[in-house]
């Protein structure tokens, strides 16, 4: 099955506890490559993420970011605690040092952990809870557009299949009248050089037939047109098809080159060039498709 490893989701949920807002982006990668942001909270429930993101794709690099908008948010608290360690620490230089001054309410303010929006900390699983919804739901947009982008990917790369297939018809259809040209030619050229006088029969059939060999492109052909039946195929089974497809590609750019070293004829070196110009089309759409 053709699926793009381009494509972008977002989820965004909200309870009594605040609001969670995820966004999951993904762009071309050899292997599957998790990017997690943000904060302290993402290394909570990084470990569940990853496992689902294991489960559901198989290539891409995946940047996924996590905004908590907690509810009380925006009303100042104070973190006593936090002040007396700040207090005592700096009465302890103080003293250390021989410094004058006051350490008073306008210094201990200066430090921004001390009096901020401070929520409640959240467990693993509370977290979970919260974050859960958003993410599945901007997963799920994710592998929607992914499976959009692949949709459209596969009818290109059919149309492209097609186009090289016929251009193989057109090979097959030429080939077979390369030897008995060679032969008019050859006989020409010996008549030329023998002054009017016919060539010796046998041997330019020796010499025809040792040619008919060397320009001979059945295997080539067969094993191409296999290759291409096999790609259309990955294409529309259940498995993922960029591997197998990139691999399937090196096979049939090695036969189309091998169609083109044994040509010998104008027609098929034209075919040829068509037919790589394809395959290098095909093979950049192919690095989209996970």
């Amino acid at each position: 099955m053709v699926t793009s490893m381009t494509g972008f989701g977002r989820g965004t949920t909200s309870d009594p506890a605040g609001e969670v807002t995820i966004e999951i982006q993904s762009v071309n990668n050899r292997f599957l490559d998790v990017t997690l942001r943000g904060g302290r909270e993402v290394s909570l429930v990084e470990g569940r993420m990853r496992e689902i993101l294991r489960e559901k794709l198989e290539r891409g690099k995946v940047t996924v970011t996590l905004a908590l908008q907690n509810a009380g948010e925006g009303e100042p608290l104070a973190d006593t605690g936090r002040a007396r360690a700040y207090l005592d620490a700096l009465r302890q230089l103080q003293a250390e040092l021989d410094l004058g001054g006051e350490v008073d309410i306008g210094l201990l303010a200066g430090f921004r952990d001390i009096i901020g929006a401070h929520p409640g900390e959240e467990s693993e699983e509370e977290l979970w809870t919260r974050v859960e919804p958003a993410f599945i739901a901007a997963l799920d947009r994710l592998i929607e557009m992914r499976a959009r982008e692949g949709k459209a990917l596969a009818e290109d790369l059919a149309l492209r299949f097609d186009r090289l297939a016929a251009a193989l018809d057109d090979v097959e259809a030429r080939a077979p009248d390369r030897a008995a040209q060679y032969a008019e030619r050859l006989r020409a050229r010996i008549a030329d050089l023998l002054q009017g006088q016919g060539p010796d029969e046998e041997r330019l059939f020796h010499e025809v037939a040792l040619y008919a060999d060397r320009i001979d492109i059945s295997e080539e052909c067969t094993r191409l047109r296999s290759h291409l039946d096999q790609a259309r195929a990955i294409m529309t089974g259940p498995g993922a098809a960029g591997r197998q497809l990139n691999f399937l590609l090196q096979e049939i750019h090695r036969e189309v080159n091998t169609l083109g070293s044994k040509a010998n004829d104008q027609d098929i070196s034209h075919r040829v060039v068509g037919m790589k110009e394809e395959l290098e089309c095909i093979r950049e759409q192919v690095q989209n498709i996970e």
